[in-house]
């Protein structure tokens, strides 16, 4: 984790990753099981999108005082943009295998629960290392982003657009 640098510009950087992690998105959003997802819808998907990269790191400006790591900030959220990049390329991989039908249908729900609990236990070891907080705290913090995505999967489905991630 001490490779992702612990300064405001680092992770004023790391927001590049939304832009590397974008085709990602458009890949797994026009491929994926969803019926009706054109180049139109996804970008539509496009606000909801950029709202889920910037809204949880705003909410720790708040959050990372409160819990006493204010101080590791900008190397978590260096790390957290960074590394879900990674997560999204496993996503897009998965995706891209089931709508070839390397997938057989009976396993691909269980793997897909597979993959979503490896991601939020990748996001557990991120925020518990790179804040530097017990368990108790990575897990409140896994559970905050969650809920903040699935409520911009709500407002966006809403509005008509869904991010993907």
């Amino acid at each position: 984790m001490q490779a992702f640098a612990n300064t405001p510009e680092a992770a004023w950087f790391s927001f590049t990753a939304a832009i590397v992690a974008l085709p990602l998105f458009a890949i797994t959003r026009i491929i994926g099981p969803e019926d009706g997802v054109d180049v139109f819808r996804v970008i539509a998907d496009l606000g909801p999108y950029a709202v889920s990269w910037l809204l949880f790191p705003v909410v720790m400006l708040r959050v990372a005082p409160a819990m006493q790591c204010e101080q590791h900030y900008c190397r978590y959220i260096n790390a957290l943009n960074w590394c879900a990049v990674f997560e999204a390329a496993v996503m897009t991989v998965f995706v891209a295998l089931e709508a070839a039908g390397l997938v057989p249908e009976q396993f691909s729900r269980p793997l897909f629960l597979m993959l979503i609990i490896w991601v939020l236990t990748y996001q557990f070891y991120v925020a518990k290392t790179a804040l530097q907080i017990e368990g108790s705290k990575a897990a409140l913090l896994v559970g905050l982003r969650l809920v903040l995505d699935l409520a911009i999967v709500a407002v966006g489905g809403i509005l008509g657009g869904v991010p993907a991630g």
